[in-house]
């Protein structure tokens, strides 16, 4: 992730998103080492897209595993979807605005 001027409003809110994610799995704060450790992760990470990146960064943090779209839209259709599968559907779609 490149900090250009004109996207970092845009790559910020896809951090915020990221993190608001980990708080909710680890159900605690993040502190600025951790974020700047996640932050790490997923430049590091492989992975087609930001979406990938993040999912890899946010199992590398929380050795979780993320509901997948898939399985977010199936249960949609049964249930109401909790915080956590709002949280995925948010970063999803901040990952998907960087491109």
């Amino acid at each position: 992730m490149g900090w250009r001027k004109e996207s970092a409003v845009g790559e910020m809110s896809f951090l915020l998103s990221i993190f608001a994610v980990i708080e909710r799995l680890n159900k605690s704060e993040l502190t600025n080492t951790s974020k700047k450790l996640i932050i790490n992760y997923v430049n590091e990470a492989t992975g087609e897209g930001m979406a990938q990146k993040a999912r890899a960064a946010i199992w590398k943090y929380t050795q979780t595993v993320l509901p997948s779209l898939e399985s977010i839209r199936q249960k949609s259709t049964s249930q109401k979807l909790d915080r956590l599968d709002h949280l995925v559907l948010k970063m999803e779609y901040e990952a998907s605005r960087l491109g």
